[in-house]
């Protein structure tokens, strides 16, 4: 059984940023065999230790108003860019960082679901909550492919 981690991070606060939570929380009334559910306001160094014990990690984010796509999907590869903001860790800062501490990775996929309402609340924007709802509808379908292809 592959094992996933979901991470969905993010200010869910702030209304449309929250997205990442949403989508964890709607995984979390499927009961998805082999996948753990984190949720975060931000990725930190810890994770680098966390997604170690995974065979894929799945991150979930907003995106800003500007995206040309309502949600989109990319492969995530170890790295580490040079940011801004020292305390800032993105996908691949994670996933490398795991392999420079631990010799390995797993595999890195990062969903990114556009927001348009950023101010204080705890509601989703009603495009945003349409394209979470998506998103939870494909990483169902990547947890259970995985099932058949390891069954």
């Amino acid at each position: 059984m592959t094992k996933t981690l979901v991470i969905g991070y993010g200010n869910d606060s702030r209304n449309d940023d929250g997205a990442g939570w949403f989508v964890v929380g709607e995984l979390a009334k499927r009961n998805l065999s082999g996948v753990t559910l984190e949720t975060a306001h931000q990725l930190e160094v810890d994770f680098a230790e966390v997604v170690r014990d995974y065979d894929r990690v799945i991150f979930v984010d907003a995106a800003i108003p500007e995206s040309p796509e309502p949600w989109w999907s990319e492969e995530v590869e170890p790295g580490f860019h040079s940011h801004a903001v020292a305390h800032f860790m993105s996908p691949c800062d994670v996933l490398g960082l795991c392999r420079t501490l631990y010799g390995e990775t797993p595999q890195g996929m990062l969903f990114s679901i556009r927001g348009s309402d950023f101010n204080f609340g705890m509601e989703l924007s009603p495009e945003t909550r349409q394209s979470a709802l998506e998103v939870v509808e494909r990483i169902a379908e990547l947890v259970l492919e995985a099932e058949v292809v390891h069954a």
